[in-house]
């Protein structure tokens, strides 16, 4: 009986292990737009098949898999299929905001964004920020398992690890130059390209040798490879920067490092039925911390949580400070939630955030008419104008001399403030409090 109690609790909860991968191949093989463009011209945020020449199918993710050791990055592969589904379909992102242009040229660089379709968090049914098809250098804890290069995974962060470059790959022996003549010039669907890893060089590569089974059948890896062949062909250097450079000669690119960005075959190809959620942020995971504190004293007890943790009483958080400071009063976010919420905060970027503004911000402002109700509760407890009222005539208020000033008095209705959605229902707390 206790089995099967546990049973039907994971059955309803929807965590039991097949239940969870029947969810996951449900949501990586859903049907997605896939943007179509009589012109063939590519722009950003188009949605995009990535075909690769060799093995014949397609650049895909598992954002539901954690790559090699780290915990916040997610598998890459190539399947066997160019159908566009969501874990196949990619978004073109933009790396430079200030570029004006909405045209992908070649030898500019772009991002590769994971279909929105697998970023929505059960939790909080939101988006999750976006991951990017990224790679780093090789060491003896991050390679693919297969071929043992470079890893291609999937990541949150926006570093230089995820900014690739399209390139008109060398197979004849004019090609070379046409990388340095071509760059800037539209890249059309369907046209043959390399594409380089701006930060190690390598390019992105899968070979049909280096097949693997997933959670979605026989699949290839992928990874960060040069595959050239035995020739060469003619390269141009700096000619453009006025510089005479003698002959120089590159090896051509091989099949494996040959892809193409395809685009749908009809309109009908674009049309999106989703209803996908608002992305998350910062003032949605600001209500969530709310939400989790200690009803009636939520902001009291951050404040008391902070002050707690401030040590050196200079009103500073780090990134961990925060992180486990709010874990002690038992508010949870995922670690993606978390560095929204922190890097909105983080303007400076030098990785500290005042606990004073954290705390405002979650407490937000007072409108007029919550402002009125409470100086009318003040004015009424002290018709002298004294500006002091005893702690005998308040309620649940700290003071340390006894007396609870106009401003303290107006500061813990602030911190209430922040749990009572409707002003009229405030006005209504404070009345019922001093008999108004």
């Amino acid at each position: 009986e206790c089995k099967y109690a546990d049973f039907s609790l994971a059955r309803a909860q929807g965590t039991l292990v097949m239940g969870k991968f029947n969810q996951k191949v449900s949501t990586c093989m859903s049907s997605v737009p896939h943007t179509f463009r009589e012109s063939g011209e590519l722009k950003y945020g188009d949605s995009v098949v990535v075909a690769h020449m060799q093995t014949g199918g397609s650049l895909a993710c598992d954002p539901f898999t954690t790559a090699g050791f780290e915990g916040d990055e997610y598998a890459a592969s190539v399947s066997e299929s160019t159908k566009a589904v969501a874990r196949n379909t990619f978004v073109i992102g933009k790396v430079n905001e200030d570029d004006p242009s909405d045209t992908v040229s070649w030898g500019v660089p772009f991002r590769l964004l994971c279909n929105p379709s697998l970023r929505v968090d059960p939790s909080t049914g939101l988006l999750a920020p976006p991951l990017y098809v990224a790679s780093s250098l090789k060491s003896e804890r991050k390679a693919s398992q297969m071929s043992n290069n470079q890893l291609v995974f999937l990541t949150a962060s926006t570093t230089y690890a995820s900014v690739f470059v399209a390139q008109p790959p060398a197979a004849t022996k004019n090609d070379g130059a046409r990388r340095v003549l071509d760059k800037g010039t539209p890249v059309l669907a369907g046209q043959s390209m390399i594409l380089q890893h701006c930060q190690t060089r390598q390019l992105l590569s899968s070979d049909k040798k280096n097949a693997q089974v997933t959670d979605f059948g026989t699949e290839y890896e992928v990874c960060g490879a040069t595959v050239t062949s035995k020739g060469r062909v003619s390269s141009m250097v700096s000619e453009f920067a006025g510089t005479h450079t003698p002959q120089t000669m590159a090896k051509p690119e091989m099949d494996q490092n040959i892809w193409a960005f395809c685009l749908g075959e009809s309109p009908e190809t674009a049309e999106d039925s989703r209803n996908l959620p608002p992305m998350v942020s910062p003032a949605m995971l600001l209500k969530r911390v709310l939400a989790a504190l200690p009803a009636g004293s939520a902001v009291r007890s951050l404040k008391k949580g902070f002050a707690a943790m401030d040590a050196q009483g200079d009103g500073k958080l780090d990134r961990e400070d925060l992180k486990w400071g709010l874990r002690d009063l038992d508010v949870v976010l995922e670690d993606d939630q978390f560095n929204i919420l922190f890097d909105d905060f983080d303007a400076s970027g030098d990785g500290i955030i005042s606990m004073g503004e954290f705390v405002e911000a979650v407490r937000g402002d007072m409108s007029d008419a919550r402002k009125d109700a409470v100086l009318n509760a003040y004015e009424a407890l002290d018709p002298e104008g004294s500006g002091m009222v005893t702690v005998d005539d308040t309620i649940g208020m700290d003071s340390s001399d006894g007396l609870v000033t106009r401003r303290e008095f107006v500061d813990f209705y602030k911190d209430l403030s922040a749990e009572i959605d409707g002003d009229d229902e405030f006005v209504q707390v404070v009345a019922a409090q001093w008999n108004l």
